[in-house]
């Protein structure tokens, strides 16, 4: 067959595109049980899909953790950060030690807003009264516009959300869509206006605005300092605010690293046992 410089072209991009995509792709080890499951709401029509990943160890309900783990922007529970290679040891390490891990379909860009608050609630419960955990072992994990729903979330939940986990999280939602202004138009449909229409939305979810509520939340949060997505600085003011109230924080810089899922590889240990601090 004669190559013309189109099939070459086209074969160029398609090589192009698998090597972009291979140190990234969704992976599941084969020992891992996933099951997917649906929470209808008490409004007519109103289901919320989710998936959960089942402890290895034939442990007790009392000793059964549950981690929320929620998706960056434009996921879904095909397209979902936790299950990538980077994140490979910390879910074969929870699942060792006991843990559940939820993984809700909230939407592409929910940014936390009250639809997706209630859908995490009736989510949520659902699987503690099912798998029967405690409130006392319940945390919250997050990669980008997850991490700063994370943070969110505990901050409207305070008695359920035992710690936090954010991974490259909007901490200020208000100054993020100024310095991402391709994400206004979506954030200001998720919490029904812009900035200066709404300011309370965004005040309310943001975590640098509501410092206090983190004081018996112990926080972790992992940052590329060479982020341009979500800028390194957005954790750093975070992490300088809980640090200066003396509530728990612990603070990781990925060096170098911009808006990935690597920035997570080498900090999987030390969640895993802030996990596990949290519930002892």
């Amino acid at each position: 067959m004669r190559i013309t410089p189109l099939l070459l072209s086209l074969f160029l991009g398609l090589a192009l595109f698998v090597q972009a995509e291979s140190p990234s792709a969704n992976t599941t080890e084969p020992s891992e049980q996933i099951t997917r499951h649906a929470y209808t709401h008490p409004t007519p029509d109103k289901v919320t899909d989710y998936l959960l990943y089942h402890p290895r160890t034939d442990t007790s309900p009392a000793k059964h953790s549950l981690l929320i783990f929620l998706y960056g922007a434009g996921g879904s529970l095909d397209l979902y950060n936790i299950k990538r290679p980077p994140y490979a040891q910390l879910r074969a390490q929870l699942a060792e030690r006991g843990y559940y891990i939820v993984v809700p379909d909230l939407g592409k860009f929910h940014f936390m807003n009250d639809e997706a608050k209630k859908s995490l609630d009736g989510v949520v419960a659902q699987i503690r009264v099912q798998q029967e955990i405690s409130k006392e072992r319940v945390h919250v994990m997050g990669t980008s516009m997850g991490a700063g729903s994370s943070l969110a979330y505990a901050i409207h939940r305070p008695d359920l959300i035992q710690s936090v986990c954010a991974v490259m999280p909007m901490t200020d939602f208000a100054t993020w869509v100024v310095e991402n202004p391709s994400y206004l138009e979506r954030v200001a449909k998720a919490y029904g206006g812009t900035y200066e229409q709404v300011p309370d939305a965004y005040d309310r979810n943001s975590s640098i605005r509501n410092v206090d509520a983190f004081a018996n939340i112990p926080v972790m949060l992992i940052h590329g300092n060479a982020d341009k997505i979500v800028v390194y600085e957005q954790s750093q003011r975070l992490a300088k605010s809980l640090q200066d109230k003396n509530y728990v924080c612990k603070f990781y810089t990925a060096d170098k690293q911009g808006h990935k899922d690597e920035v997570m590889r080498n900090f999987q240990r030390q969640a895993i046992e802030f996990f596990d601090a949290a519930v002892k």
